[in-house]
């Protein structure tokens, strides 16, 4: 009977891995995994950025504006996202970035967008770039002055 218990501890400790895995941002080979919405190859991690719909489906993006593009009429709210910090270069949970756009950021698709987990790293970006801070995940879908 232990043995058997064994395994089936080992087999929910496996599982319970794999959706935790399943849940967060998905891996991304540089200069091999393709862009959902222009079809090049994401070469920087920085820009790249990362959905998910409720049912499971995930899309990857070489850049900011792509990520824009492919969900402008799409319902945000229900959707995971992810992006790079451009401090550390982390994934970080899209509900929680702060964007910086900077028309004179060249990014693979022209978005110039750069995204951080701190508030004070943004502004101190958008400063030192002659940019303005997209405050969240919202104000970068609602943001009619942003590129698209």
């Amino acid at each position: 009977m232990k043995p058997t218990l064994l395994v089936l501890a080992a087999a929910l400790a496996v599982s319970g891995a794999c959706r935790a895995i399943a849940d967060g941002p998905p891996a991304i080979e540089l200069d091999r995994t393709q862009c959902s919405e222009c079809g090049m190859l994401v070469s920087e991690a920085a820009f790249a950025a990362a959905s998910r719909t409720p049912s499971g489906e995930t899309r990857v993006f070489d850049d900011v504006r792509c990520l824009r593009k492919a969900h402008a009429a799409s319902d945000t709210k229900s959707r995971q996202f992810w992006f790079h910090d451009a401090r550390d270069g982390s994934w970080m949970d899209g509900r929680h970035a702060i964007f910086v756009e900077a028309p004179s950021l060249q990014t693979p698709m022209g978005g110039g967008f750069l995204v951080f987990r701190e508030h004070a790293a943004a502004e101190a970006a958008a400063r030192d770039r002659n940019g303005r801070v997209v405050g969240s995940l919202d104000d970068l879908f609602n943001d009619a002055g942003g590129s698209q």
